[in-house]
């Protein structure tokens, strides 16, 4: 049995800011979206646009309400993080134990690679190279990766996709004949970090392709060879991010097209469907085809 007084002991041992009104003896049975809201259950509210017609939120055993929202449960925890508090409780209380084997069938792991405690890798992958894999990190089926390549601890990497191939660069003579160039770099991938599903990372000509701690991209994105991730970047579905792009730290690309050598500031925002031709200065929203300023974040 879960009880509120439960949930509120682990909250203070993350040190998580929050309000609680009601009865901490309250047995919570698991948790439920508003618009599917089952008695005994926890839910989340974010704001009052969220709470459905003819909803009563007195019905609810427990709500996780954003602060600043008005809105009322029998029991309530208002918090500034209503989102992550909602999530890790989940996580905490009623996530299922994972019992994966640490590696899946048809799976082949080179001689060179190291991999570091509670590594899980899934069905039908491919490690071959001179790989490191840090602890608790989780590779998904049909996964390859080759050649040079880090990769930090607590990392998901989703099935599907291809990390380390050379990358497309070429010499041409004067008859037009191209000639592909051996890649030399790696890739270097930091710690905290999301590679969703069919993305391809290619690795570096000379020096890595760069991901930093705690950036998250998002399913069917492409990383060029030479580009560099800061940390905490957003990369968010179907968006090509080509050579030698520096993607400062905490910047957001909303499936943008992103062009070579091009540097996208710290906290920057790149709009939904953007063609980014020329730098985009730390701070800045751009839109459009091609990209074009729209205001300073924040002002």
């Amino acid at each position: 049995m879960k009880t509120i007084a439960m949930i509120l002991s682990y909250l203070d041992t993350e040190k998580i800011e929050y309000k609680f009104v009601g009865d901490p003896g309250t047995e919570i049975k698991g948790f439920a979206s508003l618009s599917q809201y089952k008695t005994g259950n926890m839910t989340w509210i974010k704001s009052e646009n969220n709470i459905p017609v003819d909803f009563d939120p007195n019905a609810v055993t427990l709500a996780i309400i954003q602060d600043g929202v008005d809105a009322s449960a029998q029991n309530t925890i208002k918090t500034p993080e209503s989102k992550r508090v909602f999530f890790s409780i989940i996580e905490h209380f009623f996530c299922p134990q994972n019992d994966r084997k640490p590696v899946g069938h048809g799976t082949y792991i080179g001689p060179n690679v190291k991999l570091g405690r509670n590594v899980k890798i899934g069905h039908n992958c491919s490690l071959d190279g001179e790989i490191t894999i840090g602890e608790n990190t989780v590779i998904w089926d049909n996964v390859t990766i080759i050649n040079r390549v880090a990769i930090g601890s607590n990392c998901t990497i989703q099935s599907g996709v291809r990390i380390g191939h050379d990358g497309y660069g070429y010499t041409e003579d004067q008859y037009h004949v191209k000639t592909m160039i051996r890649h030399y770099g790696g890739v270097n991938i930091g710690n905290d970090v999301f590679i969703g599903a069919n993305c391809v990372i290619y690795r570096g000509t000379i020096d890595d392709t760069v991901i930093g701690n705690g950036s998250k991209i998002d399913a069917m994105c492409f990383n060029s060879h030479n580009s560099r991730l800061g940390e905490n970047v957003s990369v968010i579905a179907g968006t090509l991010i080509y050579g030698s792009s520096n993607i400062e730290d905490n910047a957001y690309i909303a499936s943008s097209i992103i062009r070579n050598q091009i540097t996208v500031g710290k906290d920057a925002f790149i709009g939904m469907g953007s063609v980014v031709t020329k730098d985009v200065d730390p701070g800045t929203v751009v839109v459009g085809v091609p990209a074009k300023p729209l205001k300073i974040k924040n002002e």
